[in-house]
């Protein structure tokens, strides 16, 4: 049978088992996160509680994303959109 789906390993620039936190300016505070959200959130990130300052990727994909085209403290998403073939009817 052939893999489908998420066959690529999520690269982590940190160590993914030391304290990560994100900033929530809407709850005012502090949160724990996952590495998979924390990697992805365009927003003031902690490790430990220091700074961090790495690059933003799409969330769960290994794809960086530019800072500045997406939401600030949101998680950047990755929208992909599928391509019909001419003629194809999956309705």
């Amino acid at each position: 049978m052939e893999k489908t789906g998420d066959v690529e390993k999520i690269k982590y620039d940190f160590n993914t088992a030391a304290n990560l936190e994100l900033f929530m300016p809407n709850l005012d505070g502090w949160y724990r996160v996952t590495p998979r959200d924390f990697r992805s959130f365009n927003g003031k990130r902690r490790i430990n509680n220091i700074d961090y300052n790495g690059p933003i990727y799409h969330y769960a994909t290994n794809r960086r994303a530019n800072k500045s085209l997406f939401p600030k403290d949101k998680i950047v998403e990755y929208n992909w959109v599928s391509k019909r073939r001419p003629g194809e009817d999956l309705a």
